[in-house]
């Protein structure tokens, strides 16, 4: 039989036995106490405080407003998550020209300098889209990039057939023009960086196609958009070449950049492909502007301005925006595009009777998709729903029903009659009233006569400026844009527009005698926009 332990052995443990039991008696005394201050919670592993929802007004003016409010902290903050590349007081400008003129397509083409080496892509202005894609070939090709060249827009580099006025007992014909066309080949630039399926920044993409995350796959993607078009291929990361304010050239790095390879419907012929300004973080309006103080701007110029005439797209503070006459008006978010709150319509000054339900967007989170209006500038012709449509066409109507009437394929009000450019003709009693679309804040968009109808579709014929959508939003095109200066400010929340002829910018017209200067004196010196 084994020994038992030893008197100093069982002290021992008799001391450290008294020890314990009096520490578990002072923890037990506290996780009482402790269980008497949160005993109103009703359990003594956690604790509740109570929590109240932020008071909503009930009237929906008040709602909106809140609403607007919430929006505009929201995007704050998303703008402050990204570091700026230079101070707030920087912007950078693009060049923009109407294409109605180039490649007889009603759209707006912006010249961005894309990739290492930068080379300059002309790509359609896009507010309510946020893909941006060029015309891309992947394959790697003996040879230089076939980048635009620095020459007037006249020179071509592709025949394309189009519709000339269109069908319907109007005489039209199709023809034959020719416009550039670039491709982008990502192989021949540095800053290319494909994205992945395996990536979570492709999961984020819209419209991606990816069907497992196969590290070896790329991210590709396939769009169709509201016209029809198509477009896919595959998704990367690339850099722009920017002129800021202070005329240095900076790189816009982290841009989500589609490489199409395959496109069809639309004018996909008559550029190199899609800016995207929609409200989406892969678009290149959203990228941009956090890096310049949350605003853009562009200016649109007449869609029947000239050849050569180019106004531009503007990221940063513009001061042009702030001048008499500026209107401003709540900044809604409709999806991916930009809308405002309508309050009316008026013609020759006198309101239509419109429902009042058509413009009601509703509270944010339970919106009404197909109320209210957004703007689009890769849209032509302003589209109105039924309840819209019916009663401005029928005012404006009143005013050009002694015409002798003609049908154009795309069109239901078409008159012969020469457009006069004031929109006054004595000798044929017409005069084309005024007509203004009426938004929230006192803000007014009047349009002007070649706004309200549309002259020369075919020569000798000008129809009606609108077409009707069985489904909403309504959607204002660029032809009602035309010749306003348009600025979304992320920041505020606030959409802001005026009358201008887009013809007279100084900032634009520095940047373009510095490059001139700068050209006949560095050849090594890139100019900060290619010719127009």
């Amino acid at each position: 039989m084994p020994p038992g332990p030893g008197p100093l052995v069982v002290v021992l443990l008799l001391s450290l036995l008294l020890l314990v039991a009096g520490i578990h008696g002072r923890l037990q005394h506290e996780e009482e106490e402790e269980e008497e201050e949160v005993q109103e919670g009703g359990s003594s592993s956690s604790f509740t405080i109570p929590v109240w929802a932020p008071h909503v007004p009930e009237s929906g003016e008040e709602r909106r407003e809140h609403f607007r409010a919430l929006m505009a902290k929201d995007m704050r903050r998303m703008m402050r998550q990204v570091p700026e590349l230079m101070s707030k007081t920087d912007m950078f400008e693009l060049p923009m020209r109407s294409a109605l003129n180039i490649a007889q397509v009603g759209m707006y083409v912006v010249v961005v300098r894309i990739g290492t080496p930068a080379l300059p892509y002309s790509l359609a202005l896009e507010t309510a889209n946020e893909v941006t894609w060029i015309n891309c070939r992947l394959r790697r090709r003996k040879g230089k990039h076939p980048g635009r060249p620095h020459v007037p827009p006249a020179a071509t580099t592709m025949s394309i057939e189009v519709d000339d006025g269109g069908g319907g007992g109007s005489g039209g014909k199709s023809k034959v023009t020719k416009v550039i066309k670039n491709w982008y080949r990502p192989a021949k630039s540095s800053s290319w960086r494909r994205f992945r399926c395996s990536q979570r920044a492709c999961m984020d993409l819209p419209y991606n196609t990816c069907e497992s995350p196969d590290q070896n796959t790329s991210c590709t993607y396939y769009q169709v958009m509201k016209d029809q078009t198509i477009t896919s291929g595959i998704y990367g990361q690339e850099k722009a070449t920017v002129a800021v304010s202070d005329g240095t050239m900076k790189k816009l790095p982290g841009l989500v950049i589609g490489c199409s390879t395959f496109e069809h419907g639309g004018a996909v012929n008559s550029h190199d492909g899609i800016l995207s300004l929609g409200n989406s973080p892969s678009s290149f309006g959203i990228a941009a502007a956090r890096r310049f103080g949350g605003r853009l701007s562009f200016c649109l110029l007449a869609t029947t301005s000239g050849r050569n005439a180019s106004s531009y797209l503007t990221f940063g503070a513009n001061p042009a925006v702030q001048a008499p006459g500026t209107m401003e008006t709540p900044l809604l978010y409709r999806d991916v595009a930009y809308g405002a709150h309508v309050t009316g319509i008026l013609v020759g000054g006198q309101p239509l009777d419109i429902p009042p339900e058509v413009w009601d967007e509703g509270p944010l989170g339970n919106e009404n998709p197909e109320a209210g209006i957004v703007l689009d500038t890769g849209t032509s012709i302003t589209h109105l729903v039924s309840a819209v449509y019916d009663p401005v066409t029928a005012a404006l109507d009143s005013h050009l029903a002694h015409l002798p009437k003609a049908e154009i394929k795309g069109f239901e009000y078409c008159y012969n009659w020469t457009f006069a450019g004031d929109g006054v003709d004595p000798a044929h009693n017409v005069t084309i009233p005024s007509f203004s679309i009426e938004m929230a804040g006192d803000a007014r968009l009047a349009a002007d006569a070649k706004s309200i109808v549309v002259p020369e579709v075919v020569p000798g014929v000008v129809c009606l400026g609108f077409n009707r959508i069985s489904q909403g939003p309504s959607i204002i095109g660029n032809v009602l844009m035309q010749e306003h200066i348009w600025e979304i400010d992320h920041m505020s929340t606030v959409l802001r527009f005026r009358k201008d002829k887009c013809i007279n910018h100084q900032q634009l017209n520095r940047h373009q005698k510095k490059a001139s200067s700068s050209s006949s004196s560095s050849s090594s010196s890139p100019p900060p926009y290619p010719a127009a």
